[in-house]
Order: structure tokens, then sequence, then C-alpha cells
């Protein structure tokens, strides 16, 4: 017998062996690193949907966006809790800030979106647009000499192109009724105030009655201001309007309440 005639066939065969021995050891070590990340006891739901995180990371066919799928799952967790918990993105924290901050930068104006475009409802007193000469009334119909209505506008873009860093300039395009031609403002932008008080007065000789509209970083000196001139002219019971109020920093809430209950008492 000539063993030259084997020789290749050993050496294929061991090739053969070698290539099915790592296949099978590559597979064990995956199933391992798999039930590694997924066995995860359920006293730490966390570490379970990281497991869950990676393993779809893993294994599923497509590219996905890691960011994206947690950006996506965030509101659905706390949709769970209660009706105020809510997450806000990175790229609307300013925008969330500014209305609780007391003031931002802007024009001075509030608005209403009529039949696809900007209507002006109120212009803050003293404020930039004042100044120009900008009504109740005009609408807004180009921004920076370009066209602004249509379906597309939204609440979130209209702020977005009026609101920016003071002493920087927005143009205006003024639609406004009884002026055949369209009128055009340089705006200057400043601090626009926003206060957290909309009403107090009397409503019975002893009784005061204050609203709140949002829970912001001078809520409580503005209500305490609104409680002490009600209390100098005779009122020692009030009712505290909350109504359509929109939220904002517990700790402000927490001070306001504070002002009614006695020491000890449980707030939160």
């Amino acid at each position: 017998m000539n063993k030259r005639i084997y020789i290749p066939l050993f050496f294929s065969l061991a090739v053969i062996t070698g290539i099915l021995i790592g296949k099978v050891l590559a597979e064990r070590s995956l199933r391992h690193q798999i039930n590694a990340t997924t066995n995860i006891p359920t006293r730490n739901p966390q570490g379970k949907i990281e497991a869950m995180l990676n393993l779809v990371d893993m294994k599923y066919v497509d590219t996905l966006s890691y960011d994206s799928i947690v950006e996506k799952a965030i509101p659905k967790i706390l949709s769970n809790l209660d009706p105020h918990s809510n997450y806000i993105p990175a790229s609307d924290v300013q925008a969330v800030n500014e209305e609780l901050d007391g003031s931002f930068s802007g024009i001075g104006v509030q608005f209403n979106i009529q039949h696809d475009t900007v209507m002006v409802v109120g212009v803050s007193s003293g404020g930039p647009s004042e100044k120009k000469g900008i009504l109740p009334g005009d609408r807004i119909v180009m921004v920076n000499d370009t066209l602004f209505v249509g379906k597309s506008i939204t609440n979130e873009k209209v702020m977005k192109k009026l609101r920016g860093p003071k002493d920087s300039e927005v143009k205006v395009g003024i639609k406004r009724n009884g002026s055949k031609d369209l009128l055009s403002f340089t705006i200057v932008r400043g601090d626009i105030p926003i206060t957290s008080i909309d009403a107090s007065y009397f409503i019975e000789p002893n009784i005061g009655y204050v609203k709140v509209n949002r829970f912001g970083a001078t809520t409580y000196e503005e209500f305490f201001k609104a409680i002490y001139a009600l209390k100098e002219k005779g009122a020692d019971r009030y009712v505290i309007d909350l109504r359509a109020n929109s939220g904002g920093y517990l700790d402000q809430a927490i001070l306001m309440i504070n002002e009614f209950l006695q020491m000890g008492d449980m707030i939160v």
C-alpha cells in the first residue's frame, strides 16, 4: 500500500475536524454570552432591560440606533406611573425651562394659529413688539424674508423663530387689517417676563382669590406678595385656583402649600 496516497486525505480530515470543533466552541461561547446577559434575577429589572437591549443589538437582523430605541422606550415606561410624570428630551429642555425660569428672550407677543396663520392676540406691555408698533390682530406672514404660513406651522416652530438670544434681531412681515401693503418690522429681542399669578382679588369681604397658572422659578415670591397684599386688606381665608395649572418646579409648590399647613404636617 502506498502511504503517500493517504497523507493528503489525513490532512483534509484534520482540517475539517478542526473547523467543526471551532464552530461548536464558538456556538457554545455565544450561547454562554447570551445566557449570561439574559439570565438576570427578577429582582434586578434594570439588568433585564439592559440584557434585552444587548440581545437585540447582537441578534436583530437590521442595524438599529441604540439611542433612538432608548429615547422611545423611556416615555413608555414613565406612562405606567401617573399622568404628571413626563420625560423631557434634551432637545426640549431649554424651551421647557424658559417657561419656568421667570423670563425668556423674544419679541413679546402672545399668539394663536388661526387658519394656518400666526395671529397676534396680545402684546407685552413695554416689550420689543409694543415699542415697534405691533398690534393685537396683526398676522405674522413672513419671518426673516421667508413666507411663514401654511398647515405645517406649529406653536413650536413659531417660538423657535421668534425667540432667540437677547439683543438679536428678527424681521417680521405683518398683514394688518385696513392696510393694503405688507408691513415690515425689524425687532430686537429682549427679556420677556413670565408671571405665574393671573389674578388676585376679593370674592367676599374677607375671602381672597388667587389664580396660579404654573409653578415657575418666581411663583412663590409672586404668590406670597399677592397673599400678603390681600391679608393687609382684611383677607383671612383664600381660594387658590389651580385649574389649568401646567405644573413646574416641585419646590415652589411646596413653599406655597407650606403657608397653609402647621409645622410638621406632611406635604410630599
